[in-house]
């Protein structure tokens, strides 16, 4: 029921997060509209602090790796404001040995499309999810929410 009075509201009174959040993602491929080249900057930097500083020898975040287990999308406030939140689930891929791999375009795991009740933006984004599955032919599909 929730669910449907979400729609019914018009876009413009969607709370501002949530609807910047959803326009974002449309354009961005994250809802923060994090630059691609800055994402794949701060997984390569945290990649060698893992590696050099944190005793993961070898340690690398797989991007676009196809035929990985797991495709794991990315909350975006990660990135944004608590990188080191990702190494929570890196460290467990590593001890575990897990074939996995994140996207370097439309990563982001959150879709406000879903919670500001906005069908189309909402099957946009899980269409995206559901392509990059298919493309780099992903087994199992990690949420961050």
């Amino acid at each position: 029921m929730l669910r449907r009075i979400r729609t019914l509201r018009e876009r413009d009174n969607v709370p501002g997060p949530i609807h910047k959040g959803v326009a974002m993602c449309l354009e961005r491929g994250n809802n923060l509209g994090i630059p691609k080249d800055d994402f794949l900057f701060l997984l390569a930097d945290l990649s060698r602090e893992m590696d050099e500083d944190e005793g993961f020898p070898g340690f690398y975040a797989p991007v676009d790796k196809k035929g990985a287990n797991i495709l794991v999308t990315i909350n975006s406030k990660e990135p944004f404001g608590e990188p080191d939140d990702m190494k929570f689930w890196w460290r467990i891929f590593y001890a575990a040995r897990e074939d996995w791999t994140t996207t370097s375009d439309n990563w982001e795991g959150v879709n406000c499309g879903l919670f500001s009740g906005d069908d189309d933006a909402m099957r946009e984004i899980t269409g995206r999810i559901v392509k990059h599955m298919e493309d780099l032919e992903c087994k199992r599909l990690l949420l961050p929410e």
